[in-house]
């Protein structure tokens, strides 16, 4: 049955094809322009760990004086202070738990480098390895007792390995930052977006990791942190990274379950009333557990700009949607003659809406396939932008697939009231009226 409706439905799009094909235009560039967005915003809060994101968790507690004025966009309780940081690795009932910061290092002439140049990476305890899963191409990362031996080692990315003279470095030393480093290993390809482990201020969605380093090295030897550091002391502090009085350091602690979660959390509000009583912290806000996915949405990784994109588009296709209802009840209700014709020969009246909404399934399938082209097109403006996220917007067979089922269910949901209200009426009143 389903093919003799596609038959008579084909047969009368080529009939009207003028019509047909401005309701395959319109619902074309409705839906190619919301997928373009909806698929940006898929991209700005895509799970960057999806097999351990649910275990991760970031402590807030706030350790700022009295008269520091926070600012929404720059607020220092993203971070901890090097002595906060330490006391948790301590004394934190986590099954894993680091201790990071973003670094941006210059590799000075050695081995194959002729030319100097600057890599990025991260300031990390041995705990990250393991908890967000950065795998070992050769060699392997190094353990606690470096930690806290502040062992001069380094993990290379496989492409700055390269650069220094490919995978026989492990067991050699690397000159990064001005500092000797031996190499304990070269990691497999980690990149999760959107940067979760930074302070989210900059490069959220760009960049990549070539190195890491312990971050007790990097405190030690007062090596270059590129991410932000808050400081509210008047006194100028012998290591600034090591100052009570300086937030830099990212915390992330792995919770398996909720009763873990809850230990964790009761031990952060123990320790914030001991430092408070201590008389180094003087605000009663209270502290609490954050896992990684309200970070990030607390954190507002969404710009502003792309919500009302995303909005105007999605109001763009209700607008679409709206003026393809009215355009289809037009088309049935010049047919009311047909339509009645066949009734009173013995159709039934949800036979007739099966046929009215193959008619629209059918223009839907054209109106995806003009949404792809819409939304490829889309997505190639959006990644000639300057914006770091740019680079991510574009298309899968999951959000192609996503894109045609959409445009085929607006479309019949567009058609599906018009051709209820077509053939509605009493079939004596619509024959004479046709006449």
């Amino acid at each position: 049955m389903f093919g003799y409706y596609l038959s008579l439905a084909g047969k009368r799009l080529l009939e009207t094809r003028g019509s047909s094909a401005a309701l395959i235009i319109a619902l074309g560039l409705g839906i190619g322009a919301s997928m373009t967005m909806l698929i940006v915003v898929r991209a700005l809060t895509w799970d960057p760990l999806p097999d351990r994101s649910q275990r991760l968790y970031h402590p807030f507690f706030d350790a700022l004086p009295e008269s520091y004025e926070v600012r929404a966009d720059l607020d220092p309780r993203v971070s901890l202070t090097w002595v906060d940081a330490q006391n948790l690795l301590r004394q934190g009932p986590a099954l894993r738990q680091s201790a990071m910061a973003s670094a941006r290092l210059l590799v000075e002439p050695q081995r194959e480098v002729v030319l100097p140049f600057f890599a990025h990476g991260q300031y990390v305890t041995s705990d990250a390895f393991v908890m967000f899963g950065i795998s070992m191409a050769k060699g392997a990362s190094w353990t606690r007792q470096d930690d806290e031996a502040e062992t001069p080692v380094v993990v290379l990315s496989m492409e700055l390995a390269k650069k220094l003279g490919g995978d026989e470095l492990v067991g050699s030393t690397v000159l990064l930052g001005g500092q000797v480093l031996r190499v304990v290993g070269i990691s497999d390809h980690w990149n999760p977006r959107p940067r979760f482990y930074t302070d989210l201020q900059q490069d959220v969605f760009s960049g990549r990791e070539d190195f890491f380093i312990p971050i007790a090295v990097a405190a030690s030897k007062k090596m270059n942190v590129s991410n932000n550091l808050y400081s509210w002391g008047n006194e100028a502090p012998a290591n600034r990274l090591k100052d009570a009085r300086t937030a830099w350091v990212q915390y992330w602690a792995e919770l398996p379950d909720a009763s873990s979660v809850e230990q964790y959390a009761v031990f952060l509000e123990n320790y914030v009333v001991a430092q408070r009583r201590a008389g180094r912290f003087e605000r009663d806000t209270p502290s609490r557990m954050v896992s990684l996915k309200d970070h990030l949405v607390e954190q507002r990784i969404v710009p502003n700009e792309v919500k009302l994109q995303l909005a105007l588009c999605l109001g763009f296709l209700v607008v679409c949607l709206v003026n393809m209802s009215a355009l289809i009840f037009a088309r049935f209700i010049r047919r009311s003659h047909e339509i009645s014709t066949r009734r009173a020969l013995g159709a039934r009246r949800r036979d007739v809406v099966y046929q009215l909404c193959t008619e629209a399934l059918i223009i839907g399938c054209f109106g995806g396939a003009v949404g792809l082209m819409v939304a490829q097109a889309g997505l190639y403006l959006v990644r000639m932008q300057p914006d770091d996220y740019a680079t991510m917007a574009s298309m899968d067979l999951a959000t192609a697939t996503a894109t045609m089922a959409l445009a085929c269910a607006s479309s019949i949901l567009a058609a599906f009231f018009p051709a209820l209200l077509a053939t509605s009426g009493r079939l004596d009143m619509q024959i004479k009226a046709s006449e």
